[in-house]
């Protein structure tokens, strides 16, 4: 895991390839990177250098130095300056500190059953800008007697673990699409302040992750009571990536090719499924030794 391969395990179900990409970024993402992120062969170097001896000053910090897409995955968002990437590494951790109930003994197991129930997963095709796409599923898909509102955000947590460390999602980022159809008041009591803080740091420090796009569909007039209560806490930056859409899906695809999505959502795709939980979950089951160890590094 984390580690560059030309040999990775492939699930290939309903004409769809369910694999992580820890392989060298596209050509398309190496111009990204270049363009945007000063991603130069000369800034790698130095850059690993750099943090590594950073990071070996920070005697508190327990975290995998040797392995160097695993750094990348800091250097990248941080435009390859050293610095800005101990800031991100120890915002990651940090997180991971203040909110133990929710980060602390993370296994792929405490997901499963929230995968397997499809409450929003990592899609199996990428848009048409080399974005991760990822599905969150509320409203009427959301079962809060069954999932609390805290399984859910662990589950877009080890997620993220799994693809933040793919070169070509380290460069590209990812696009979040919430489909909120159906809420309830009930449902919205369960996004308090407290919640909502939790996971709008997750959003910003807590997957380390570049968030290109937070995209809302299918939300009823009473979502905006939601919207309201996580605006509070969320940065403008942010914010200015929130697109509301209602039912009008030629908005979404404004934003996201209709090649890249299901049918659900005005899509091309041939497949009605929001989310293929199941799917990557037995994708992710083959780096499970390795999930668990990384869960193990952070301030000591």
């Amino acid at each position: 895991m984390y580690k560059i391969s030309k040999d990775l395990p492939q699930l290939d179900r309903e004409g769809f390839h369910f694999r992580l990409d820890y392989c060298d970024p596209s050509e398309f993402a190496k111009s990204v990177a270049e363009k945007e992120l000063r991603e130069t062969p000369e800034n790698i170097e130095a850059g690993l250098k750099e943090l590594r001896s950073l990071l070996k000053a920070e005697t508190n910090l327990h975290c995998p130095m040797d392995n160097d897409l695993w750094l990348l995955s800091f250097l990248r968002p941080a435009h390859f300056y050293p610095e800005g990437a101990l800031e991100k590494i120890k915002n990651y951790y940090n997180y991971r500190r203040k909110y133990p109930e929710l980060c602390k003994n993370l296994q792929l197991s405490t997901v499963k059953k929230v995968l397997h129930d499809y409450n929003g997963s990592t899609l199996p095709q990428r848009d048409q800008y080399g974005r991760r796409l990822y599905t969150v599923l509320l409203g009427k898909y959301w079962n809060i007697k069954k999932f609390t509102r805290e399984a859910l955000l662990q589950s877009f947590i080890a997620q993220c673990d799994f693809v933040r460390s793919e070169p070509e999602t380290q460069i590209n980022g990812i696009v979040v699409v919430v489909d909120v159809e159906g809420m309830t008041m009930q449902q919205v009591f369960q996004l308090t302040p407290s919640y909502a803080k939790r996971l709008i740091q997750a959003i910003e420090v807590g997957i380390g992750i570049r968030l290109k796009g937070y995209h809302i569909v299918n939300n009823p007039k009473i979502f905006d009571i939601a919207f309201a209560i996580i605006k509070r806490f969320t940065s403008e930056k942010i914010i200015n990536r929130v697109h509301l859409h209602g039912t009008d899906m030629s908005s979404l695809h404004r934003f996201i090719s209709p090649d890249c999505l299901p049918e659900c959502y005005g899509g091309t795709l041939k497949s009605a499924k929001q989310s293929y939980g199941p799917e990557f979950y037995e994708v992710f089951e083959k780096y499970e030794s390795d999930f668990d160890q990384y869960q193990e590094y952070g301030f000591k």
